[in-house]
């Protein structure tokens, strides 16, 4: 119902100010939102929904709090970024 009241509003708001007839998208920019409409959201929501069905609603939602953790850490592991003092206390906060 979200998706859909979004694209209610979205689309043809799109419509009057992009003008995305006038656009000519590469392949690559063509396969990446495939890939994204695929991957991030279809097969997302296909694992959300199993996940409410096997764990509950309690379960499910606890899996929320561990995606900011494991997503500092995918950054720092291959990005090379480095946090600070607070960044560190916050990550401390959400674990706890």
């Amino acid at each position: 119902g979200s998706l859909l009241a979004g694209a209610a509003i979205l689309i043809p708001l799109s419509l009057a100010v992009e003008r995305p007839w006038t656009l000519s998208p590469s392949a690559s920019s063509l396969a990446a939102l495939l890939a994204l409409a695929v991957f991030s959201t279809a097969i997302a929501f296909v694992i959300y929904f199993r996940l409410i069905q096997t764990l509950g609603s309690v379960g499910t939602t606890a899996q929320a709090y561990l995606r900011v953790p494991i997503g500092v850490a995918l950054s720092v592991a291959f990005l090379g970024e480095r946090l600070s003092p607070t960044a560190w206390i916050g990550l401390a906060c959400v674990v706890i």
